[in-house]
């Protein structure tokens, strides 16, 4: 919260609130109202506390992350849809919430197998490690080849069929706590 980062930035200058205040124009009491959140700051007075602290506006709105931690192979949520080929895995903690969280999507698309989704719940980008496969959106598909990524916006439904004999494998990169919703199904074609 932003109370949290102004004290942050008050301590590692070794200012105490009376200095802080004096420096920036605002009364102590106004100040550890802030520095507990009791009250967010305006726009004028967090220009006027960036200014003392040496820093940009935006320094106040930066998200806290979590220190590094290893997530161990076996520790990690992960799931599959049947014999589809279509797997996931947690890759960051699990407790990390909203786009803090990365999921990796492993696909092995077999030919004469479809993939449909109703959309990804958060952006995604798909990178094709082997084979070619279409990828269908509403309004356009692409022929995507070993090597080529697919950047997807949230919600945008798709399907994805192998091109050739070859079997295709993606993986694909989510950020946020849903999972897709997905299908396969053998080609009628």
């Amino acid at each position: 919260m932003t109370g949290d980062i102004i004290r942050r930035f008050r301590l590692e200058q070794g200012l105490t609130l009376r200095q802080l205040a004096e420096q920036a124009g605002v009364t102590d009491s106004y100040l550890s109202l802030l520095e507990t959140n009791g009250e967010e700051p305006s726009l004028s007075v967090l220009r006027k506390l960036a200014k003392v602290f040496g820093r940009p506006v935006t320094a106040f709105f930066e998200e806290s992350f979590p220190e590094p931690s290893i997530i161990r192979a076996s520790e990690r949520k992960s799931g599959s849809l049947g014999d589809s080929g279509f797997s996931w895995v947690i890759l960051t903690p699990e407790d990390l919430e909203g786009d803090a969280r990365i999921t990796l999507v492993e696909t092995r698309l077999a030919p004469g197998i479809v993939l449909r989704s109703g959309g990804m719940p958060e952006q995604a980008c798909i990178y094709l490690r082997k084979g070619a496969v279409r990828i269908q959106l509403p309004d356009t598909d692409y022929l995507m080849r070993a090597g080529d990524s697919l950047y997807l916006q949230p919600f945008v439904s798709f399907t994805a069929a192998c091109e050739g004999s070859e079997p295709g494998s993606a993986v694909t990169a989510l950020s946020g706590t849903a999972l897709p919703s997905v299908t396969a199904e053998r080609s009628s074609l």
